[in-house]
């Protein structure tokens, strides 16, 4: 797929003496606009006109001044890049006017390659070019959506997996010859097979975890039996069955066949909680690290309870929206997912490490949740537009400054990564959509339930985002170190 160059929108356009391309759009799928565009000869033989004459002004080659080489002799030298370069000139200018004229709200860069278009020799260039917009949907009621909210208590079994998950944050990991123990990281080639035998996904050198989890978008509760005292080349096999909602139709409520072979197996060492410890993490004593680490607990608690409440709105948003995607999710919204989750867990204060391995064996999946990822997009997009959602730079800088601190690297610096590798916009979008969220609740018929109660409820469905619910243990916990 080539991409169609645009010009500087901030420039401003002089009158244009040649004959129009002509447009027209009509429905390509869902959420996906052809535009078929036909663009005159005249026009072409302008631009060509043009373009020669301002080559002919600078072109220099051997024997002539500059500006007094012969037209045949810089037709035969530069004629191929020329045409190419007008080529792509008069078809993005067509795509712009398709754009400006049908008001389209194109979402990706437009489904055209260019290498396979030429400037005919005499009449109109006629092409056809795809671009995914924007869907068109309506939105469900969002007053008095039925919210349960989750009671934590920030207790003695809560602070001691805080205290746990800190003791994981500076644990070393080191290779492993043992058979895989239940705390151990295993990495393993996965090759996901369908009912018919064809391959439906493969990673090499994933990390997985030896309990519960998903694989390509597939829930599998004896993940970690599986894994448990397998040793280096060993090979486990998973069977299961698609989701009824998979984005490609074709392998929904399908069985699959997932076949781990294990390449390696990684062993964490973990220091002990003494007050050596807590004065490594520059506290005074071991009191003073508990202290602070409860402290902690209450806020991420509050957190935790509202992410829990925030999955039930996304939940009632998405089961309540009827919105059809285009049916080839592109790379780049995959990508996108994978960015999402990163930021996400980031913000949670997440060991690097465990976001790691979660992105690997989200890779897998990517295309399902991508799906949802995207569903949900449009339609908080749209509710932030209803509702007058902003998000500013401060609260942004505010964000970055938490994460950083979480990490004990300098805001600066992060935001700078953040931005390199497209995890501020993801950023931005999670503040926006927090804001959303908040807007609907300030509406919501709330009822208190226990934790467990809503934890079982929630069981059997496969998470949405990384903002919860994790209502059965602390995901985190971090220090003041530096």
């Amino acid at each position: 797929m080539s991409q169609v160059e645009t010009k500087d929108q901030g420039q401003e356009k002089e009158p244009d003496p040649l004959p129009p391309a002509i447009t027209t759009v009509e429905d390509a799928g869902a959420a996906k606009k052809r535009i078929k565009i036909e663009i005159p000869a005249e026009r072409i033989a302008g631009k060509l006109k043009d373009a020669y004459s301002e080559l002919a002004r600078d072109a220099v080659l051997p024997g002539f001044r500059r500006g007094r080489a012969p037209k045949r002799l810089i037709e035969k030298r530069f004629g191929g890049d020329l045409k190419n370069s007008v080529k792509q000139q008069v078809v993005a200018e067509a795509y712009e006017k398709a754009v400006e004229e049908h008001k389209l709200d194109a979402i990706g860069e437009p489904d055209v390659d260019l290498t396979k278009v030429e400037l005919p020799e005499s009449g109109p260039l006629t092409l056809t070019i795809e671009v995914e917009v924007t869907p068109e949907f309506v939105l469900p009621s969002i007053e008095k959506v039925a919210v349960k909210r989750p009671k934590l208590e920030a207790n003695d079994e809560r602070l001691g997996l805080a205290i746990e998950n800190l003791r994981k944050y500076f644990g070393n990991w080191h290779d492993s010859t043992e058979p895989v123990k239940e705390s151990d990281t295993v990495v393993a080639d996965v090759k996901v097979t369908g009912e018919d035998g064809a391959v439906v996904a493969e990673q090499a050198q994933v990390n997985l975890q030896p309990k519960a989890g998903n694989i390509a978008g597939v829930h599998f509760e004896d993940l970690g039996q599986k894994l448990t005292g397998l040793s280096i080349a060993s090979v486990a096999t998973l069977e299961g069955t698609f989701p009824a909602d998979h984005p490609e139709e074709k392998l929904r409520g399908k069985k699959i066949t997932v076949t781990l072979t294990v390449k390696g197996v990684k062993h964490q060492h973990l220091p002990e909680v003494n007050e050596d410890f807590a004065k490594m993490l520059g506290f005074d004593d071991l009191e003073a690290l508990k202290k602070d680490l409860r402290e902690r607990l209450v806020t991420q608690l509050e957190q935790e309870c509202k992410g829990a409440m925030a999955q039930q709105v996304y939940r009632y948003l998405l089961s309540n929206t009827s919105l059809e995607l285009p049916s080839k999710l592109s790379q780049r919204q995959m990508a996108n997912v994978l960015r999402r989750r990163a930021t996400e867990m980031m913000s949670k204060g997440v060991p690097e490490a465990e976001i790691v391995q979660h992105i690997d064996e989200l890779r897998i999946s990517s295309a399902q949740q991508a799906g949802v990822d995207l569903r949900l997009f449009f339609i908080m997009s749209k509710l932030s537009e209803s509702f007058g959602v902003e998000v500013n730079d401060g609260e942004v800088n505010e964000r970055v400054a938490a994460i950083a601190t979480q990490y004990g690297r300098r805001p600066e610096k992060l935001k700078s990564q953040m931005s390199a590798n497209g995890q501020l916009e993801q950023l931005y979008l999670q503040i926006r959509d927090g804001k959303v969220v908040d807007k609907i609740l300030e509406t919501a018929e709330i009822t208190d339930i226990d934790e467990k109660a809503l934890a079982e409820e929630f069981k059997n469905l496969p998470p949405l985002t990384n903002v919860g619910p994790n209502v059965t243990g602390v995901s985190h916990s971090t220090s003041n170190a530096t």
